[in-house]
């Protein structure tokens, strides 16, 4: 392998101290830390096996000059805020019981952005992998006849359903009492989980239509044209960085799950609808 894999592993592993903090010390800032550690070593493995089956690295893009850094923070402050507003803010799927509202946005930023870039690269890792294994096309740049309908279709499918989806959420709301702002503690009120679901798919609808116009390939894209590893990788990818990230966490609890349905049906004590919606 290469040097930033095994630099990674080495932070990776790092990470694993907080088991033996001392109880005094186990507290937001601490914890938050040990976090940092753990998703720069999982960026450092998976760019170093990207780097190493297909000689190419998203983290060496992305530093390689201000505006891609800038536009990398931009797009990952975006995408936490559509994480964090629909499943934790409007759907209350976890808390952070270590944070108050101040530390939690001091944090936002950077740990956004390395947490999308942790997603991104270990999805590119897997995928190096597959296309390295099973050769085929990287890119498909044909197109079917019906693909100008259908993806405009998307993109109007996905311009409906999230402002709806985000009305009803809302709503309900505003009928069991109104919303509280709470990071930190359980909230009772069990959103429908249909509308958490909605909402994602719609803003995947948008970006498959975005994608299209922009003439890029897609994840539906991909499928359409028979190369599955993108797909493959997303599944392959989310499950095992789903049960790594709670070995992260286990001990201490940085983060808790709450109000998810079906919470009775568990894999390794977690909600299986966890492991279920973590591709999206």
């Amino acid at each position: 392998m290469n040097n930033r894999f095994y630099t990674g592993i080495i932070f990776f592993l790092t990470s694993y101290l907080q088991y033996i903090l001392p109880s005094n010390l186990v507290g937001g800032k601490f914890l938050a830390f040990f976090w940092f550690l753990f998703m720069f070593g999982i960026v450092l493995i998976s760019d170093g096996i990207t780097e190493k089956f297909i000689e190419k690295s998203l983290l060496n893009e992305i530093i390689r000059n201000k505006k891609n850094l800038i536009s990398f923070f931009l797009i990952s402050i975006a995408g936490g805020i559509i994480l964090e507003g629909v499943a934790q803010w409007l759907g209350k799927l976890w808390i952070y019981p270590y944070f108050d509202t101040y530390s939690y946005f001091v944090f936002f930023i950077f740990g956004f952005g390395f947490y999308w870039l942790m997603i991104t690269e270990s999805y590119l890792a897997i995928k190096a992998i597959l296309d390295y294994v099973y050769r085929g096309k990287n890119i498909v740049r044909n197109y079917y006849w019906f693909e100008p309908f259908f993806y405009k279709f998307l993109g109007i499918a996905g311009f409906i359903l999230v402002p709806l989806s985000a009305f009803f959420m809302l709503r309900d709301y505003t009928i069991n009492g109104g919303y509280i702002f709470d990071i930190s503690n359980q909230v009772n009120h069990k959103m429908n989980f249909i509308y958490i679901i909605i909402i994602f798919l719609g803003i995947w609808f948008i970006l498959e239509s975005i994608e299209y116009l922009r003439k890029k390939t897609s994840l539906i894209k991909d499928i359409f044209h028979h190369y599955y590893n993108p797909l493959a990788s997303i599944l392959i990818a989310s499950f095992i960085l789903a049960i790594i990230m709670e070995t992260e966490n286990v001990f201490h609890g940085f983060w808790l799950y709450t109000n998810w349905p079906f919470e009775n049906i568990q894999f390794l004590n977690l909600p299986i609808m966890m492991f279920i919606a973590w591709p999206l």
